[in-house]
């Protein structure tokens, strides 16, 4: 029976002592394995601590199994792993490959785990610290592990994506049909932030997605090259601009000022009824709100068959959010009234409070569920 290859790709910078250990254990792990053949790259950051001498020393021991590629230069972790990828691709054309690190934070016996999720369906496998069986160190500050749960946290929310619990956790099992698509896009994410980006992209190409339970360990040996400050700026500046939630609430703040724009050139201009007049600049803040979305927010799902039958449907789902508008408007007004409402320099009209409230509360949220799941639905993977 041919096996399948599985490539563990370790990147490396002075590393040296907890390769020596850690690459035997993976073979170790690995080696009753009936349907793989898993190697190993590691890819040096040319370190001056003997690590190539003690990878070439290994070679000997595991003939034919154990890789090395050395970097000119150190360029960061995620462009490590992206010349890691091309390598393992371009020499060893692998089935699987597994992003893990260098010093001994991730067992090697857990391996077998994620082959497992792998043969039963799964494209992308991560080793979660927070699913049932994970876990962080005991000893690590109260600091520390807000800081590490906090991390995929921000990426859940930033994403509207719950799926994963573990967006930063950089031990993962990936089928390579995905990393050959991908690759040449990762270029420019150096630093941690690369695991949340392939994630990211993981998910906007309807990948199967599965977590095993990791527990993490402290590294014996070395110096962590983990950079807080790095990490959080470049994390939050990806979540910013690739975020389909962050894009929609953006589009949804510019469809606001189209919404009262509208509704006050209606109310005060053309002296229409407020509910209907509300309702009428609701419709002409979908429309805008709909074309935005198309072509930027929901850019990875956008419409291009069928697109003014997707409009239409898009004002049927969409009609929801204006009766929200037009029942909450009478009610509040019928409840409390049209006022002025007097602020420093300028007084307000209680009716652009009760909009804002019934967006905010209401709309907002029926919006981005209904447009996600109707409208811009990802696809079922066959």
């Amino acid at each position: 029976m041919t096996k399948k290859k599985a490539v563990v790709i370790l990147p490396a910078y002075n590393e040296r002592e907890g390769l020596k250990e850690l690459i035997p254990q993976i073979f170790t792990a690995t080696q009753d394995l009936d349907r793989w053949d898993v190697q190993i790259l590691v890819v040096d950051a040319n370190s001056p601590d003997g690590t190539i001498n003690e990878i070439n020393t290994l070679q000997k021991k595991h003939p034919g199994k154990l890789h090395l590629l050395v970097e000119t230069k150190k360029e960061g972790l995620g462009r490590a792993y992206v010349k890691g990828f091309k390598h393992a691709i371009a020499e060893h054309n692998p089935y699987v490959m597994f992003e893990m690190d260098a010093d001994g934070q991730h067992t090697a016996s857990l391996i077998p785990a994620f082959l497992e999720k792998i043969e039963a369906g799964a494209d992308f496998v991560i080793g979660s610290r927070y699913i049932k069986g994970g876990s962080v160190p005991d000893n690590w500050g109260i600091d520390r592990k807000m800081f590490s749960r906090v991390g995929s946290l921000v990426a859940q929310v930033g994403f509207m994506n719950f799926k994963a619990k573990d967006w930063t956790s950089g031990y993962r099992c990936i089928k390579t049909f995905f990393l050959k698509d991908v690759v040449d896009h990762m270029h420019h994410y150096n630093g941690y932030e690369f695991q949340i980006a392939l994630l990211d992209k993981a998910f906007k190409k309807h990948l199967k997605i599965d977590e095993v339970p990791l527990v993490f360990t402290d590294r014996k040996d070395g110096v962590s090259k983990f950079n807080s400050i790095a990490f959080i700026t470049k994390a939050l500046m990806y979540i910013l601009t690739q975020s389909s939630f962050v894009r929609f609430s953006f589009v949804g703040l510019s469809g606001a000022v189209v919404d009262f724009g509208f509704a006050a050139l209606f109310i005060y201009l053309f002296n229409i009824f407020k509910p209907t007049a509300n309702a009428m600049s609701a419709e002409i803040a979908i429309i805008f709100n709909f074309l935005m979305n198309n072509f930027w927010s929901f850019k990875h799902k956008k419409i291009k068959n069928s697109f003014l039958k997707k409009f239409l449907h898009f004002n049927v789902v969409a009609s929801g959010s204006i009766a929200i508008q037009w029942v909450g408007m009478k009610l509040a007004l019928d409840a409390f009234g049209d006022q002025v409402v007097p602020l420093p320099f300028i007084g307000i009209h209680s009716w652009m409070i009760y909009k804002v409230f019934i967006i905010a509360v209401l709309v907002i949220p029926y919006s981005y569920i209904t447009y996600n799941k109707i409208i811009w639905k990802t696809p079922r993977k066959s």
